[in-house]
């Protein structure tokens, strides 16, 4: 008597798992951190800690930005707040400035609602690259007026939302002094910003010699 062979068994293909799309709700819910993190497209992205000289530009900035814009009344100013761009975007720039008319949109204390007159953000090397085409697609994208990017190596590069995009204006380095045109009549001293003012005193005694 034969014995009767079972065809194969069909593999069975499951599902492809989906990454979990966050809401801001659930994103404000996380612990406070570490690990820290922004929402991109629901997505959660953790956050490198910034490193001390990266700190200290954000904290030289932020000081000489609040000295031109309180005094003026233009506005005020935020070193890393969350900005809730879109309701599956929330970034968590370096600093952040919204005009007097816009201070309505950080009523609520706990994220700036839609798009800050200006974002700034201090380039690393572990968000460089995020910086210089994710975030500046969506900052453009969300209607930001200005991004600047600094770059640790003592460079600034200053750009304008126009219809056709973000328009390049200016990339500044030490020791030249960057005037930036959302702020008529403030000048920044890059190389004191930067901490590199000894630095470029001793090359141009070098040069002198």
């Amino acid at each position: 008597m034969g014995i009767a062979i079972a065809p194969p068994a069909k593999k069975i293909k499951s599902p492809k798992r989906k990454e979990k799309v966050w809401t801001q709700a659930e994103f404000r819910q996380l612990p406070e951190g570490p690990p820290f993190f922004e929402l991109e497209e629901g997505v959660l992205l953790e956050m490198a800690r910034p490193r001390g000289r990266h700190q200290k530009i954000i904290g030289k900035l932020y000081t000489a930005l609040s000295a031109h814009v309180e005094p003026n009344k233009l506005g005020d100013v935020w070193p890393e707040v969350e900005v809730d761009l879109t309701p599956l975007i929330t970034y968590v720039p370096g600093l952040s400035y919204l005009a007097t008319e816009h201070l309505p949109q950080f009523e609520d204390d706990i994220a700036i609602q839609g798009p800050p007159d200006l974002v700034v953000e201090v380039l690393s090397p572990s968000t460089a690259v995020r910086d210089k085409s994710r975030k500046l697609i969506t900052y453009q994208k969300t209607a930001v007026p200005w991004y600047w990017l600094i770059d640790e190596d003592l460079l600034i590069i200053e750009y304008k939302n126009t219809p056709e995009g973000f328009l390049l204006t200016q990339i500044v380095a030490p020791p030249d002094p960057f005037t930036p045109q959302l702020f008529p009549g403030l000048t920044l001293n890059l190389a004191e910003l930067m901490g590199e003012t000894e630095a470029i005193l001793v090359e141009e005694e070098d040069q002198h010699e």
